[in-house]
């Protein structure tokens, strides 16, 4: 493999920050689905004639909100790994250290 060249190596940090920027984006979009899966939520009187299904519909909204706030808060860590290759990758760039360390 051949030594990247400055711009290639701006390139590649652009992009794993466009990355990022994706995933946060896509964490937002997934944490409105639990307060959208809550106004849902039913009581026992709401629910009427469906009592034979009211706890199975309340567990189903449980774990439709607990999945969609588990899927935003590692959509936000996906991001901020990246976030972090990207900054550690330009400081070493910066540094020297994958030329010093014969890393190319």
């Amino acid at each position: 493999m051949s030594t990247p060249t400055a711009d290639q190596i701006k390139v590649a940090i652009e992009a794993l920050r466009a990355d990022a920027k994706y995933w946060d984006t896509e964490s937002t979009a997934m944490g409105t689905i639990g307060p959208k899966a809550e106004g849902l939520r039913l009581t026992r009187i709401e629910a009427g004639l469906f009592q034979v299904i009211f706890d199975a519909y309340a567990d189903v909204l449980d774990q439709v909100i607990a999945r969609s706030n588990e899927g935003r808060d590692r959509m936000t860590e996906v991001g901020t790994t990246l976030r972090t290759v990207a900054d550690t990758y330009e400081q070493e760039e910066a540094a020297n250290v994958h030329k010093l360390e014969n890393i190319y």
